[in-house]
């Protein structure tokens, strides 16, 4: 279970961490391993963010298909806009 922090102990923490100031010493990955795993996060995060974009994309042309089976026009057109920012 998570612990729950007062205000006063976020406060007192945050306080803490900004006199301590640990960015400052930080070295970042040391060993050749870790060096290669740190370089692949930007990728996984760019590879993440690419597959939710996709999934909205699929969902506002399926929202878009339900809409007009139904009878009705959206009220603007997203697919459009999105196929543009491509």
């Amino acid at each position: 279970m998570a612990r729950v922090w007062t205000d006063e102990q976020k406060a007192r923490q945050a306080a803490m961490i900004r006199a301590w100031r640990p960015w400052e010493r930080s070295t970042g990955p040391v060993t050749e391993k870790g060096k290669a795993e740190s370089s692949k996060n930007r990728q996984k995060a760019l590879d993440a963010a690419r597959q939710e974009i996709e999934s909205a994309r699929k969902a506002l042309a399926q929202a878009e298909r339900n809409l007009e089976r139904l009878g009705q026009k959206p009220k603007s057109d997203f697919m459009a806009a999105l196929k543009r920012m491509r």
